[in-house]
Parts: C-alpha cells; sequence; structure tokens
C-alpha cells in the first residue's frame, strides 16, 4: 500500500465521513420529516451499492478498490450500465442521507469532503489501471457511461 494510501481508501474515507457528520452536526435536531427522507436516500444509496457489489461478484472479480489491478473483467451489466462508479455513488447517497437526517447543512460538509476525495484521488487511479490492463475494451466503456450518474 502506497503512503497515505488508507487517506483515500473508500471504507476508512466512508467512516470517517460519517464520523465528521457526527460530530460536526451535534447538537442538531431531527424530525419525522428530515429522518423519513433522509432514510429514504439512505436505503437509495444502500440498494446502488449492493446491487454494484452483487453485479462484481457475479462477474467474479475483486471488489477490492486498492488494487484495480486485479479486477478480471469490466463489468457493464446491471447498474453498471448507468454509473461507472455506483458503489461509490452508494456510500455517497447513504452519507447525504444520513446528512439530511441530522438535519444540520453542516453534516453535508462531509459528503462533499468523500466524494471530492473519490473523484480526484481513488477513481483516477482505479480507471489508470483499468485502461492499461484492459484498454480500448475499457476505453469505450468510459466513453459511453459516465462515471457517477
Amino acid at each position: 500500500m502506497k503512503p497515505l494510501s488508507i487517506v483515500r481508501s473508500p471504507p476508512v474515507l466512508g467512516l470517517a465521513s460519517l464520523a465528521a457528520q457526527r460530530l460536526l452536526s451535534r447538537g442538531s435536531t431531527t424530525s419525522a420529516a428530515t429522518s423519513t427522507l433522509g432514510a429514504a436516500v439512505a436505503l437509495a444509496g444502500i440498494a446502488v451499492a449492493a446491487a454494484g457489489i452483487r453485479e462484481v461478484r457475479s462477474a467474479g472479480t475483486t471488489l477490492d478498490p486498492m488494487r484495480p489491478q486485479d479486477t478480471t473483467q469490466v463489468v457493464r451489466r446491471g447498474v453498471f450500465r448507468y454509473s461507472r462508479n455506483p458503489i461509490y455513488l452508494g456510500d455517497a447517497l447513504l452519507l447525504a442521507g444520513y446528512a439530511i437526517h441530522r438535519g444540520d447543512p453542516l453534516a453535508l460538509i462531509p459528503v462533499a469532503g468523500f466524494v471530492g476525495v473519490i473523484d480526484l484521488f481513488q477513481v483516477p487511479e482505479e480507471e489508470a489501471a483499468l485502461l492499461e490492463r484492459f484498454g480500448s475494451t475499457y476505453g469505450e466503456y468510459v466513453a459511453t457511461v459516465r462515471r457517477w450518474f
């Protein structure tokens, strides 16, 4: 693992974002409306991420975001027809749902941080590894499917 790669590790970043949301929104009060809306957004995120995980497992390739070079094939079916990164999209929706539940705009800051770090550091490294491994097959996928949605 490269130095400081733990900082951009999606699971670590996601947990750190949840903790930051809780800290930033201490003392906030929730309502039935924000809790219901937040739960709906979070559940949508879980569904999107779960669909992505299911497709990756079904394809028999790696789920390890820190080892994209171990990928055995480009997954283009299911939710991957609409997003190249449905698991990260689902994670972001889960964080957004929790922010809505917290009822404090400050809880949205870690959502933006999560998306920013993933988009600027993690995804480009994954994409470079996949382009090197799969060449034009992956290049065509990138040309036809958006990074997020």
